[in-house]
């Protein structure tokens, strides 16, 4: 950043002092409440986008408002609210893209606030406003989580994506959501076109879509072409290579020899660098994925088991380091 940009700016200090102050203040209160509460979603706080940009232009953030931007990451704060682990990872990396696309229909302004796409995951946040929207959610007005959902192009039939969805959240004169989305596709292109279609929100039937236009965050693809087998030498697995995202990270391997007896069935075990395992989902019978935290996580142990009835047929353990 160039300094010479900021040179001119006048900054009005007793403003910027204020709310240095109500920040603190505020970030306090939100400490102490969920030292006291346990379990209960956290209450965020911020500093205005202009107040914060005159700090940080201003070169003069100390070490306790440090500490209470550092708590209130602005954007993905709602990813907290449903304990949505990738969004708040991403967030907290600044890796969420801030975007503003707002359909209007039925007399409630729909928005997309936020999204990322991070190979096999896509995440979106978003807000509802209007005078229409029903003062709670559910019943027989509206879906549980209070919104409902297409994806399709007007070309092909109507697709669902999987994923995890957050219900409404209350907030002023509307409502606030966040989803992430599994992608269906095998294959995790470089950048993607998601065309969404709301089509219930907290009890107004309508219409808002959005084709929205994403480009896949930074991975590292690492070579393996490393193969293991059992003991007998029946079994034998070839790992091809591992693409490891912010978040998650895809494994491509390939069956090289089996024994093809009926019921069998070949279990990938993924431990982290603590020995502690970690969930996977199958996309196809040669890819696996899983989350990772890349902070916390240097490599992975891959254990290939074949289980035959109560019998376990274990091969040799692949080690995938990824520095």
């Amino acid at each position: 950043m160039q300094k010479n940009l900021f040179k001119d700016i006048e900054v009005p200090n007793e403003e910027v002092l204020l709310a240095i102050d109500k920040g603190i203040e505020r970030g306090e209160k939100a400490r102490h409440k969920n030292n006291k509460h346990r379990g209960v979603f956290k209450r965020t706080s911020f500093f205005t986008s202009a107040a914060a940009a005159m700090i940080i232009a201003s070169g003069f953030i100390f070490s306790p408002v440090a500490n209470v931007l550092a708590q209130v990451p602005i954007l993905g704060s709602i990813y907290e609210k449903y304990q949505m682990p990738i969004g708040q990872e991403l967030a907290s990396d600044h890796l969420l893209t801030e975007i503003n696309e707002t359909v209007e229909d039925q007399g409630v302004s729909m928005s997309i606030t936020s999204i990322f796409y991070d190979g096999q995951y896509i995440g979106l946040t978003f807000k509802a406003i209007g005078e229409n929207l029903a003062d709670s959610i559910g019943g027989e007005v509206a879906p549980e989580s209070g919104y409902a959902y297409e994806m399709f192009d007007r070309k092909d039939e109507t697709t669902w994506w999987g994923g995890s969805m957050g219900a409404l959240t209350k907030q002023d004169n509307g409502y606030t959501g966040a989803m992430i989305l599994e992608n269906p596709n095998t294959d995790s292109v470089d950048s993607l076109t998601l065309p969404i279609t709301f089509t219930n929100i907290a009890g107004v039937q309508g219409e808002w879509s959005f084709n929205l236009s994403v480009e896949k965050l930074p991975a590292k693809e690492i070579h393996i072409a490393q193969s293991v087998s059992s003991m007998s030498e029946a079994y034998r697995i070839h790992f091809d290579k591992i693409v490891v995202g912010q978040t998650n990270a895809t494994l491509s391997y390939e069956v090289l020899d089996a024994a093809d007896i009926e019921g069998e069935q070949l279990e990938l075990n993924i431990l982290d660098s603590k020995g502690l395992s970690i969930s996977t989902n199958s996309i196809t019978d040669s890819k696996v994925i899983f989350e990772i935290d890349r902070k916390k996580t240097d490599f992975v142990s891959v254990e290939p088991i074949y289980k035959i009835g109560t019998k376990e047929i274990k091969l040799d353990t692949l080690k995938i380091d990824f520095k």
